[in-house]
């Protein structure tokens, strides 16, 4: 297994910020908005983050590609959420994102790191192997 590079350190340590996002979203939706099952929603997707963290840091490729691909999923629905609630086109009652809106500004900083960084190792590894066929 070769060692993390730069990208790949700035990487790990921008997921588990991330993490800890996860578990103030998780803490948030359980005890200040009372609803269990956004907690339970929230908890899986951050467990999958993990998982998908934790099988790149055991080298493996696939690990990465979660990574990626569900945190540009998580920004696209978590846009529409944000464009449907702002068009008024449902209630978002105690979910609306204008009520926490420093939270709501967060994940998109977090989402760009993450995929900038997974872009960066992904192209880094690449080629060392290819250097080493």
């Amino acid at each position: 297994m070769v060692g993390l590079t730069g990208s790949g350190k700035a990487l790990v340590v921008t997921l588990l910020f991330r993490l800890l996002f996860g578990g103030y979203l998780i803490g948030t939706d359980q005890y200040y908005y009372n609803d269990i099952g956004s907690a339970l929603t929230v908890l899986l997707i951050y467990v999958l983050l993990g998982s998908f963290a934790a099988l790149f840091l055991f080298g493996k490729r696939y690990g990465l590609i979660g990574v990626m691909g569900l945190s540009v999923i998580i920004i696209i629905l978590h846009s529409i959420y944000i464009i449907v609630t702002l068009g008024q086109t449902t209630d978002a009652g105690v979910h609306d994102p204008l009520d926490n809106l420093w939270a709501t500004l967060l994940r998109y900083p977090f989402f760009l790191l993450t995929l900038i960084f997974s872009i960066r190792v992904y192209g880094e590894t690449y080629s060392q192997v290819r250097a080493l066929e």
